[in-house]
C-alpha cells in the first residue's frame, strides 16, 4: 500500500512500512522523534520520520492507536526486511521492549517474550532487568541451567536488583542445595529486609540443613518487622520446641494467646493454639464478628465447631459441621486433624463427625 498527499503544501508518502516507524520510535526512543534520528541518518530512514513529525506537528499526534497491538513477529520482520540490527540502537533505551515482554507473557505468549528480551539484551548489554526476566522464563520453562546464567548475570550488573537472588534462592532450595539457596536469600533480605515471605523460605531452608539455631534466628528477625504475624510465631515456637526448649516455646505460644488476629491471614494457627490452652471463648469473640461481612466462610466456621462443642452448644456445632460437609466435604475432612486432637469420640459422635 502506498498513499501520497499534499498536507500544507508539503508532499507526504504513507506506506504498509508507516506504523513500524512509530513503534521504532516509541519501543525505543520513549516518542521522541530526535533521538531516533540520531540512530537513523540514511535517507531512506529520514524520508520516513520527516514525513510523520511533520504529520504530528502540523495534523495529528501519532501514539500507540496507529499501531496498537504491537505484534512482534510482524515487528521483527520489518526489521530484518530493512536490515535494523540491535548494534544500530546507541540512543536507544530498551525500556520499552521490557515492557512488551511483559504484556507477552502475561497473555503466556513466552516464546515471543523471551525473543524481545533477548533483543533486548544485545541492544543493551548491561540492561539487568532484562536478564532477570529472561531468567525467569527459562526457569518456568524448566531450562534451570540456563537460567541460571542470566540470573547471575542480572545481579551481577546491578547487585540490588533483589527479584534476581529472590529467583536464584527458589532454583537452588527446588533443587535441594539449601546451602546456596540461603546464600541468596540472605542477600536479599539485606536488600529488601520487609520481603517477609522470603523470612519464611530462608528459615525453612536453614530448618531442612538442620542448622535450627539460624532459622530460629530468621524468625526473631522477621518479627521485628512484623511483631504480629502469627504464623511466624507458630513456626517458631515449633522450632523451640525441635530443640527441647519448651520453656522458649510456651513463652511465644502466650505471646499468640495475646495477638489479635484482624484478618484470616493465620486465623487457624491463631485459633488452634486458643484450643491447646482452652480458651473457646475467644475464638468466639473474635471469629464470629468476622463472619458478619463473610458470612459463607467455611474455613472460618470450622474454626468455631470446637469452641461451641466445648461450650455445650452441641446443636450449633452439629448446624455448623452438617453446613460445611454438605457445601465442601472434602474440606470437612481435610480438617479431620483439628477435631481428632481437641474432641474426645464422643464429642464428634454428637457432632456428626464420623
Amino acid at each position: 500500500m502506498k498513499v501520497e498527499m499534499i498536507v500544507r503544501n508539503t508532499p507526504i508518502t504513507i506506506t504498509d512500512e508507516t506504523p513500524f516507524f512509530i513503534i521504532l520510535r516509541d519501543l525505543f526512543y520513549g516518542g521522541d522523534w530526535e533521538k531516533l534520528k540520531k540512530d537513523f541518518t540514511e535517507e531512506r530512514f529520514m524520508k520516513h520520520v520527516n514525513s510523520l513529525e511533520f504529520l504530528e506537528k502540523n495534523v495529528v499526534i501519532l501514539d500507540e492507536n496507529f499501531y496498537d497491538p504491537i505484534i512482534w513477529s510482524e515487528f521483527n520482520a520489518f526489521l530484518n526486511e530493512n536490515q535494523i540490527t540491535p548494534e544500530r540502537f546507541e540512543h536507544a533505551t530498551v525500556d520499552g521492549l521490557y515492557d512488551l515482554a511483559l504484556e507477552y507473557a502475561d497473555k503466556s505468549l513466552i516464546g515471543d517474550a523471551k525473543n524481545i528480551l533477548e533483543f533486548a539484551i544485545k541492544v543493551d548489554k548491561n540492561y539487568a532487568p532484562a536478564y532477570e526476566f529472561l531468567g525467569s522464563l527459562l526457569v518456568e520453562q524448566g531450562q534451570t541451567e540456563e537460567a541460571l546464567k542470566f540470573l547471575k548475570r542480572a545481579i551481577e550488573i546491578d547487585p540490588w536488583l533483589v527479584q534476581g537472588y529472590s529467583t536464584l534462592g527458589e532454583i537452588y532450595y527446588n533443587l535441594g542445595k539449601y546451602n546456596l539457596a540461603v546464600q541468596y536469600w540472605e542477600k536479599e533480605i539485606e536488600y529488601a529486609p520487609n520481603d517477609l515471605f522470603t523470612y519464611f523460605m530462608l528459615a525453612d531452608a536453614y530448618t531442612r540443613m538442620e542448622n535450627y539455631q539460624k532459622a530460629i534466628e530468621t524468625l526473631n528477625k522477621l518479627l521485628e518487622y512484623d511483631g504480629n504475624n502469627i504464623i511466624a510465631m507458630y513456626e517458631l515456637a515449633e522450632l523451640y520446641r525441635k530443640i527441647g526448649k519448651e520453656a522458649e516455646a510456651r513463652t511465644v505460644e502466650e505471646e499468640i494467646l495475646q495477638t489479635k488476629p484482624i484478618e484470616s491471614n493465620g486465623i487457624e494457627i491463631w485459633a488452634k493454639i486458643q484450643m491447646k490452652y482452652g480458651r473457646y471463648n475467644e475464638i468466639i469473640k473474635v471469629i464470629e464478628p468476622m463472619l458478619e461481612s463473610n458470612f459463607n466462610a467455611i474455613d472460618l466456621k470450622t474454626l468455631l465447631i470446637v469452641p461451641y462443642m466445648k461450650l455445650g452448644e452441641i446443636e450449633k456445632a452439629r448446624k455448623l459441621f452438617e453446613e460445611i460437609k454438605q457445601n465442601d466435604f472434602w474440606y470437612a475432612y481435610s480438617k479431620k486433624e483439628i477435631f481428632d486432637q481437641f474432641l474426645t469420640e464422643r464429642e464428634k459422635e454428637l457432632c456428626g463427625i464420623s
